[in-house]
């Protein structure tokens, strides 16, 4: 397996730049995934990394080594595919061999018919049978072998390409959004599936996905790139509790944060609808706004730091999540609730729910993270 050390690459497309100087490591074994919307350019640095790309400028290194210049097939990484990229006439276990055919047959080996004549080619294509059953037996499909690509399901091709990246035995695997395709049921079992083959294999992963829950149940690290850059680098729990910046508190979780009006009064202390909280900004950085997750709300009896009006209601079965309308925020305040709350829930009812300051994430008017503490807290213990 390999260390991925990705130094200021930067990638235009005509007069569009894609990647603005984007620089991440990654160790050797580490489950690392690449989020953000579409069109951010996670999906053009995978593809520089495999080198199915030319950076503009900046440099990939692989264990060490710059591999500027060096073509795809020589970097040793494998990569799987969005589409899963199957030969259709071939069976589950002539495409899975295909990498290490192409690698230790030459052309005569390869060649229909004549090929395994040639003298050296049957101990070749016995280790290459061994690796392929191997890998089948890894990924649980070794009763799929002689079957073609139009007799499997969706979550079996994707199988099937994870196995022929498999017997590469490459220094990386690089994923591009490869459960895109399937659906919601069975992206979930696949999710897992992957992540336990990660841990079997100790391997380094690149895992490309615009999904955050993929990213966020997988990954040792989440990389959260937008408009070509690169926000954040962190573990699932820092980039969720911790987002640095505004936009990654946006679009990680689900369903997405609130995005609160705030302030600081003359004492420092901030400020939600013009009343004061316990929390109180650090250094000289002012609060502009305050993002409270779902969860983050308690339902109170009317003396809460917020009042609106139902307008929705989900009740997911072990959850419920309710949609008020509030004065000055243009956007529906989304509430994390129990779900055996939801037969007193009605639409057009009011309701007030208190803010866990404890929990609430402060930003200034730039977007940017702002430290924040909680005075009460604090001075409790002064006090003590």
């Amino acid at each position: 397996m390999a260390q991925l050390l990705i130094s200021d690459i930067q990638k235009s497309f005509g007069e569009t730049p894609v990647l603005k100087g984007v620089s991440l490591d990654i160790a050797d074994g580490e489950f690392v995934s690449l989020v953000g919307p579409s069109g951010c350019g996670k999906s053009t640095l995978l593809r520089i990394i495999a080198g199915l790309e030319v950076q503009d400028a900046g440099s990939i290194w692989i264990d060490g080594t710059n591999v500027n210049g060096m073509r795809a097939s020589q970097r040793n990484l494998s990569m799987v595919f969005q589409s899963y990229a199957l030969y259709p006439h071939l069976t589950v276990a002539e495409n899975i061999a295909v990498p290490l055919r192409m690698r230790e047959l030459n052309s005569w080996q390869r060649f229909p018919l004549v090929g395994p004549f040639v003298p050296g080619t049957r101990p070749v294509l016995k280790d290459i049978n061994s690796a392929v059953l191997e890998a089948a037996a890894t990924l649980d499909i070794t009763h799929l072998l002689e079957r073609k690509p139009g007799q499997l399901s969706g979550g079996q091709r994707q199988r099937v390409a994870v196995g022929r990246a498999l017997v590469r035995h490459p220094k990386a695997f690089l994923l591009d959004e490869p459960l895109s395709n399937l659906d919601a049921k069975l992206r979930v079992h696949m999710r897992t599936e992957i992540a336990q083959l990660h841990r079997r294999l100790a391997a380094t992963f690149v895992y490309v996905t615009h999904d955050q829950a993929e990213a966020m149940t997988m990954s040792d690290r989440i990389a959260v790139l937008m408009d070509g850059e690169l926000l954040q680098v962190g573990t699932p729990d820092e980039i969720y509790n911790r987002p640095v910046d505004i936009r990654v508190a946006e679009f990680i979780g689900s369903p997405k944060i609130n995005i609160l009006p705030a302030g600081c009064d003359a004492n420092g202390r901030v400020t939600l609808f013009g009343k004061a909280t316990t929390l109180g900004a650090k250094g000289t950085d002012k609060v502009a706004h305050l993002g409270v997750r779902p969860e983050a709300f308690v339902i109170t009896n009317g003396d809460g730091d917020l009042s609106g009006t139902v307008t929705h209601s989900e009740n997911l079965g072990s959850e419920l999540f309710i949609q008020l309308s509030v004065a000055d925020v243009d956007h529906p305040v989304i509430v994390r609730a129990e779900a055996s709350l939801a037969p007193k829930i009605r639409r057009g009812s009011p309701l007030s729910v208190a803010v866990d300051h404890g929990r609430a994430l402060a930003f200034d008017a730039k977007g940017k993270a702002v430290a924040v503490d909680d005075r009460d807290i604090w001075q409790k213990a002064v006090n003590a």
